[in-house]
């Protein structure tokens, strides 16, 4: 399947990278300072998330609705080399395989086996999500993804830039 393909390739070249960039970017005092900033603001997000209970919402919807709900098995293809390597910069693995059948191959038996989400990931809010919670709930958790979003644009920017001068372009 085409789809598979390329998110071997795609993890295989974030891989790559981190192979041949993460202890050159491990001392970079910019790069740590984004790194931390942002993986600050997933834990923010993840707290806010458990506050209002929206895990197990979602959990539900990618283990008990065909295809994953949100998490389809086409989710996987939208994460670049880039989003991946941060991913391994922040020591998460990369799985070889998905966990469910159908489902993105990042979906895990917890929810979301990875940090650096893309942003469809972070931002989408299903009508099953509009309805169950409060005007305010959803307010604070957009207000969050939106700093999560934006410290993660900041670190993908410098990262991009310092592969670039590296010659890596992809």
């Amino acid at each position: 399947m085409k789809e598979n393909q390329n998110v071997e390739v795609n993890v295989s070249l974030a891989r790559n990278l981190y192979r041949d960039f993460a202890s050159t970017l491990s001392r970079e005092p910019e790069f740590m300072s984004l790194l931390a900033r942002y993986a600050a603001e997933i834990e923010k997000s993840s707290k806010v998330m458990e506050e209002i209970g929206l895990p197990n919402m979602c959990s539900f919807c990618a283990t008990k609705i065909p295809g994953g709900g949100c998490c389809g098995s086409t989710v996987a293809t939208w994460y670049d080399p880039f989003l991946l390597f941060i991913n391994l910069m922040m020591d998460v693995g990369l799985q070889d395989e998905g966990y469910y059948e159908g489902c993105c191959r990042f979906l895990g038996r917890d929810g979301c086996t990875l940090k650096a989400r893309y942003h469809f990931c972070v931002n989408y809010l299903c009508k099953r999500i509009y309805d169950a919670f409060d005007q305010k709930d959803l307010d604070l958790l957009r207000a969050q993804s939106g700093a999560e979003l934006f410290a993660g644009w900041k670190l993908e920017v410098f990262t991009r830039q310092f592969l670039f001068k590296q010659g890596i372009t992809l």
